[in-house]
């Protein structure tokens, strides 16, 4: 059978050595199981991950807790649950945060590399003032500004002859127009 096994593809090894225990099996026996069955050395990381991957994300596996894996079809009530759902109160550490002091570590060439970095952030700032000084100069400059207010815009005279103006004829062109646009 070892033969047939070496034919099928590294999922596939995982699934009939899971079918053959009866029983959930560590992620890491089932893995140095296909390897050995593929005739795949421990060392060959990439395809060792890639199977690793293909049974976590697979649908015929499922997660049973305690790094144990067995098919889905033996575990129904489990396909729905993620890692956390087997994590236990007991299990959970309180979180306890250490006052830290990193000053002890910093060795002679990161003191000066710190020095030489405040250097530089002094002569930056010193530019910084330098170009907004430079900036209020220009803002300060008085442009001659004109406003695109409608007020403002000079309209062109239209003279009118009086007397060839009729105040009720220009009504109704007027209103001709208004009608022509409510159509």
């Amino acid at each position: 059978m070892t033969d047939k096994l070496k034919t099928l593809a590294m999922l596939d090894v995982a699934e009939v050595l899971l079918k053959e225990s009866g029983k959930p099996l560590p992620i890491q026996d089932i893995m140095k199981n296909v390897a050995e069955v593929k005739e795949i050395p421990l060392s060959d990381i990439d395809k060792l991950t890639q199977l690793y991957m293909d049974i976590t994300q697979s649908a015929k596996f499922v997660y049973c807790g305690d790094d144990q894996w067995d098919l889905k079809e033996r575990n129904l009530e489990l396909w729905d649950k993620d890692g956390y759902a087997f994590v236990h109160a007991e299990d959970i550490e309180e979180d306890t945060e250490e006052d830290l002091d990193f000053t002890e570590f910093v060795l002679e060439e990161e003191e000066e590399e710190v020095e030489a970095e405040e250097e530089d952030e002094e002569v930056e700032k010193e530019d910084l003032d330098e170009e907004i000084k430079e900036e209020k100069a220009y803002i300060d400059v008085e442009l001659p500004v004109k406003s695109t207010d409608d007020e403002d815009i000079d309209e062109p005279e239209i003279e009118f002859d009086d007397e060839d103006y009729d105040e009720d004829e220009y009504n109704d062109i007027m209103d001709d127009f208004e009608d022509m646009y409510d159509e």
